[in-house]
C-alpha cells in the first residue's frame, strides 16, 4: 500500500497532464463554487498556466 502512494508522488507532470488539469479546473469554474474555493481554483489554474509559459520561455 505504501508503494502505490510512493509511485503516485513521483508521477511526471507532463504537458498533456497539465492540459488535462487546466481543462478540469476550467470545468470547475463553470460550476457554482463559493468565493474561497473559486479563488483557489483560479489560483491553481493560473499557477499551472504560468508553469507552462515558463517552460516555453526557458527554451525560446
Amino acid at each position: 500500500m505504501g508503494g502505490k502512494q510512493r509511485e503516485e508522488e513521483h508521477v511526471l507532470l507532463t504537458l498533456p497532464n497539465i492540459k488535462y488539469l487546466v481543462e478540469g479546473l476550467e470545468a470547475l469554474l463553470m460550476t457554482d463554487l463559493d468565493g474561497d474555493k473559486r479563488a483557489k481554483v483560479i489560483k491553481l489554474r493560473d499557477d499551472l498556466a504560468s508553469y507552462v509559459n515558463s517552460i516555453f520561455s526557458d527554451y525560446s
